[in-house]
């Protein structure tokens, strides 16, 4: 027999539900972005490169100064800190893990999915909303960004913030000047100079619908305000301390260089995002083009049209192209794709002599086996276009030394100082290795170096192994083939070995 009291809760809830829409219909959006972004988020070792360097930093601010970045325990001048004050701060609360490493971009992805969400269901298009989720969260380029440690997505949720406020000014409502602003400090204290793409449509934007100065109300003022007061503080204290060094790499090496030089062996050519949106956000890439034109003729998507155009070109102009420099294209498009797509699909159900249910099911169908499709002829020049620029034999050592150093720091060694690393032959960034080794990283040589040889902080700056053991005796990580090359002055003893790779004690005889 039926519990009544059951049934009476049950009725109870699934009401609380109906006159909640809104809510819960946000709830059960932002619940799938958790699934999907969140599971098996540290399953994989950090790799090289950005994802190993903003980690590190974010480990370092734990135990030195948070408010001037370190990597390998010097100043780190390339980025603003706002994203590795989070992984910080999710450090100190769960511990040290590649789950929270990652878990500040896959969270700013579940907020951009539930800010979308519910954005749309303001203007009462649940249809929308719910379109707007399924295609963020099947675009793979918005799912590979969401899912490594770096800093394009927290960029991108500033960017959402800041359209949002573009729309509620176009429609008049002076407080979204407060949200254009606190949008657009997220993103320039997140990476600096890319918010300069919310600048740029901005003004697009205000000159394309003709904006008069009477929009620049006590609102404009204040949220100006509020915006210096969250990015000033941070950029005069590094200035003040630091000067023309800041300057030259936050500004010179990492804004000049980047947008007038291919730097770091990133060639590429003009169309190289097309591509990338071809392979990254099929199927929905095909329907790109009507989307934005909709969006130009519909006035409260107009901005996100503008902005995805812009975000686009100023990418292309960058001479130094990488995949997930586009990533806040994603939400951009993901919502004119879903008005677009409602709309288109609201029409063919009038026309079609279907139940709603039969039509909804067909086209639920359709589409998941599109999607599957686009993903498997896509899979194979996808990984080409995230794959590491290095050997598959570099690959594996890297990997093998990760193994390695989580092995022999998991627990305290007696001698201190930095870690020697010795390799031979192609060029492998440390940025992993001090990570997982949890102490400062030494590249190390046993011949003096050519004067003329290039060297570089993440990839090559040796010394001499003579002056690295000054100071005492050092743990190192080598390849095994190099250790019958270690001369006879110093005493070498294994700790740990694997197929490649070897860490072990090395000291004066």
């Amino acid at each position: 027999m039926e519990n009544p009291t059951h049934t009476t809760r049950s009725s109870g809830f699934i009401e609380l539900c109906k006159s909640n829409w809104r809510t819960t219909s946000t709830l059960f959006a932002t619940l799938l972005a958790c699934v999907v972004l969140l599971t098996l988020l540290g399953h994989k070792p950090l790799t090289n490169w950005d994802e190993g360097i903003y980690a590190e930093i974010s480990r370092e601010m734990l135990s030195g100064s948070v408010l001037v970045p370190h990597w390998n325990y010097q100043p780190w001048f390339e980025k603003p800190p706002l994203m590795l004050w989070i992984t910080a701060a999710l450090f100190k609360l769960f511990g040290v893990h590649e789950f929270w490493a990652r878990a500040g971009s896959a969270l700013s992805g579940v907020a951009i999915v539930t800010l979308l969400h519910a954005w749309l269901l303001r203007r009462n298009d649940i249809l929308a909303a719910w379109l707007s989720t399924l295609i963020l969260l099947s675009t793979l380029g918005f799912l590979h960004v969401c899912r490594v440690g770096e800093m394009d997505v927290l960029l991108s949720l500033g960017c959402c913030i800041a359209i949002i406020g573009l729309t509620a000014i176009q429609n008049h409502k002076s407080p979204g000047w407060y949200l254009f602003w606190c949008g657009l400090a997220i993103a320039l204290m997140t990476k600096g100079a890319a918010s300069i793409t919310l600048i740029l449509a901005a003004i697009i934007f205000a000159a394309a619908e003709r904006w008069n100065p009477t929009r620049l109300t006590r609102h404009f003022w204040l949220a100006v305000s509020l915006f210096l007061l969250l990015v000033l503080p941070w950029h005069l204290y590094m200035f003040h301390r630091f000067g023309s060094a800041f300057l030259a790499e936050y500004v010179g090496l990492h804004v000049l260089a980047r947008a007038t030089h291919q730097i770091e062996d990133h060639i590429t050519h003009w169309w190289f995002y097309l591509w990338v949106l071809l392979i990254s956000a099929a199927p929905f890439v095909l329907l790109y083009p009507w989307a934005i034109l909709e969006g130009f003729r519909r006035k409260q998507f107009r901005a996100w049209a503008i902005f995805s155009l812009v975000v686009l070109c100023f990418f292309t102009v960058v001479q130094t192209r990488l995949p997930h420099y586009i990533a806040p294209i994603y939400p951009a498009l993901a919502v004119l794709t879903a008005v677009f797509l409602a709309d288109m699909l609201r029409k063919l159900q009038r026309k079609r002599q279907q139940s709603p249910k039969t039509f909804w099911l067909s086209v639920s169908a359709i589409t998941a086996a599109i999607c599957i499709v686009s993903a498997l002829l896509t899979s194979s020049p996808r990984k080409k276009l995230h794959q590491a620029k290095v050997g598959p034999d570099v690959v594996n050592a890297e990997k093998e030394s990760i193994q390695l150093l989580r092995d022999v720091f998991s627990h305290s060694q007696p001698i201190s100082g930095p870690l020697l690393t010795w390799w031979e032959g192609d060029e492998r960034s440390i940025a992993t290795s001090v990570f997982y080794a949890k102490r400062p990283v030494q590249q190390i040589h046993i011949h003096p170096r050519p004067a003329n040889v290039s060297t570089d902080k993440y990839l090559f700056q040796p010394l001499l192994l003579d002056d690295a053991l000054d100071s005492g005796p050092r743990i190192m990580l080598l390849d095994k083939d190099l250790v019958p090359q270690i001369p006879a002055r110093f005493s070498y003893d294994p700790i740990i070995s694997g197929r490649s790779m070897e860490i072990g004690t090395i000291r004066r005889r």
